[in-house]
């Protein structure tokens, strides 16, 4: 995915909550924005914000920066 987006291009992950016990889903598909970041640290993405206005996932934004080569 990082590779196909343009310089400047933003990428967009929906997650559920992994630290709220009542979204029921099974742990495994559950994920902290501290997780998701941590993640995504090993790609040339730069963490933009979190949208936390669902009541069941994170809304975690990515950028993938303008300077950037898109033949990685």
């Amino acid at each position: 995915m990082i590779e196909a987006l343009k310089p400047g291009g933003r990428l967009v992950l929906v997650e559920y909550r992994g630290e709220d016990p009542n979204v029921p889903i099974k742990p495994l598909h559950k994920m902290t924005v501290a997780q998701v970041r941590k993640e995504f640290a090993a790609h040339p993405v730069t963490f933009e914000e979190s949208i936390e206005s669902l009541p069941r996932q994170h809304v975690v934004v990515f950028r993938k920066p303008r300077d950037v080569d898109r033949k990685l």
